[in-house]
């Protein structure tokens, strides 16, 4: 039994990633977590002394309580009209901030794939503006498919899946990509962005990686050389024209890396516009 966590803010972007979620595992057991995190908004300094009326405050807290669970109730109606017997859902309203609420119902609930939508950002926006797709990505110890707005689902037929050798991979590591790829029966395409002849260690972590797909899957090894993450990865997908998900795992960052250095995951996560798939080492 999968249990898998899907934030959703009611918009167009997040309820399309709900319904990829629900066609990606339509013929796996499943229980969906449905979440709405809301919280008191930024008020003006002439509202503040009314709002510090603690009657006044808890008036307004149950308001937005009220609305999400209305508006949760509403997704959560639509959503069961398509009555697959695999499917289970439990609506959840969280008045939290949202990597706060997020990582309580992982623990609480036993999650092991959160699904979101997001949308890519351009220009400096990349650099000084997150994401609450990027931020689960990074922060949160969780499997996480982010699906790009506006991406309709098909069966992911071919998967590309993105290394540098650096990790000594375990099943448990790529089990949820394992479970994708039986699923629908998918392609695998490992690719090695390469600057310099592979290390021993390296090599061994490859023969590694070759002996987990074996038998299991179907895969083929692709290199490409002196070019950057993103552009390597983008002009890939491009040219074979027929990716349907992109697979990465990813590695903890310290404080000081994600503040100076974009790590490769988070850089992925705001240029494609095919579902990224970033998986946890176990």
């Amino acid at each position: 039994m999968k249990k898998i966590l899907l934030p959703t803010d009611f918009s167009e972007n997040s309820v399309n990633a709900i319904h990829y979620a629900l066609h990606l595992f339509r013929n796996e057991e499943c229980t969906f977590y449905l979440l709405n995190i809301y919280k008191i908004p930024y008020l003006a300094d002439r509202d503040v002394a009314f709002m510090n009326q603690a009657n006044a405050m808890a008036d307004f807290e149950e308001g937005l309580r009220r609305t999400s669970k209305e508006k949760l109730d509403k997704l959560l109606s639509e959503i069961v009209q398509e009555k697959n017997p695999n499917h289970t859902f439990e609506a959840i309203s969280d008045y939290n901030f949202l990597i706060d609420s997020v990582k309580y119902h992982i623990k609480d609930k036993d999650i092991d794939l959160i699904v979101m939508g997001t949308k890519g950002a351009t220009g400096a926006k990349e650099i000084f503006m997150g994401s609450n797709t990027g931020d689960i990505i990074m922060k949160v110890d969780c499997n996480v498919l982010a699906v790009p707005e506006n991406v309709g689902y098909h069966d992911p037929k071919e998967i590309t899946f993105t290394t540098d050798y650096d990790i000594d991979y375990q099943t448990a590591d790529l089990q949820y990509l394992l479970d994708i790829l039986k699923m629908h029966q998918s392609n695998i395409r490992i690719l090695h962005l390469q600057n310099k002849a592979l290390t021993e260690a390296q090599i061994a972590n490859k023969n590694n990686l070759t002996k987990i797909l074996e038998n299991e899957v179907h895969y083929t090894f692709h290199t490409l050389t002196n070019t950057d993450f993103s552009t390597a990865v983008n002009c890939f997908t491009q040219s074979r024209g027929n990716i349907d998900m992109i697979a990465i795992v990813a590695r903890h960052y310290s404080f000081f890396q994600r503040l100076f250095f974009r790590p490769k995951v988070e850089e992925l996560s705001f240029h494609t516009k095919i579902p990224l798939l970033v998986l946890h080492k176990m």
